[in-house]
């Protein structure tokens, strides 16, 4: 075989390499920059105890944003004992109320969990950051944990079969009537289609949507 030709071949296969190359070197600094770009608008949600600052005020939980962007639809939630890990793990969420969006650096007054910080149930908060996509903080023993995607129940916020699932924060007084909206793993039912953590996952809640199965009593 003629050297040239073999020369030629060889050029080529350097030049498709170098084309491959490129493209990954491309792709991945879009990954970097669409994960910077998440980074910069993500809200963390910390659940605080805080005394009373007057002397004729009352201690009482606050739901403090120290993330970068700001959480939406967030509904507080609270459960006998949490595992304070992904997922549902055996955990029964009940009383979900829906709260207004807090900006990065705000703060939300819980009013009606009470002013005792023996609080007897674990924490725990649903929010979407602006691409919608789910985070979540857990509370419980004095820990928190936050994890990227939707690991408590996903209760509907609109009206089902015509009563509400999720109260709204104005609506709540106090909690000394019997739970309502209880949501565990049997109500859930998972989407085993979609990867439990990541992509599309993220926006339909990581885990099943119960609005479909889910009866509030």
């Amino acid at each position: 075989m003629p050297r040239t030709t073999v020369g030629h071949r060889g050029v080529l296969v350097l030049a498709v390499v170098i084309s491959v190359v490129a493209v990954l070197v491309s792709a991945g600094s879009l990954g970097l920059a669409y994960a910077s770009d998440r980074r910069s608008h993500m809200p963390v949600l910390q659940f605080q105890w805080e005394h009373a600052r007057e002397p004729d005020g009352e201690p009482r939980w606050w739901l403090v944003n120290v993330g970068t962007g700001p959480a939406t639809n967030i509904v507080v939630a609270q459960t006998r004992r949490t595992s304070l890990t992904r997922g549902l793990n055996g955990e029964l969420w009940f009383n979900p109320v829906l709260v207004p969006s807090i900006p990065a650096g705000g703060r939300l007054a819980l009013a009606w969990l009470g002013g005792t910080m023996e609080l007897s149930h674990g924490l725990g908060a649903s929010y979407t950051d602006t691409g919608r996509y789910f985070y979540t903080t857990k509370c419980g023993d004095d820990v928190s944990m936050f994890f990227v995607g939707l690991h408590v129940p996903r209760w509907p916020l609109l009206r089902v079969n015509g009563a509400k699932a999720v109260r709204t924060w104005w609506g709540v007084e106090d909690l000394s009537g019997p739970p309502w909206s209880a949501v565990g793993a049997r109500h859930v039912r998972r989407r085993r289609w979609l990867p439990a953590r990541f992509g599309i996952s993220r926006r339909l809640g990581g885990w099943a949507d119960p609005v479909r199965s889910y009866r509030p009593r």
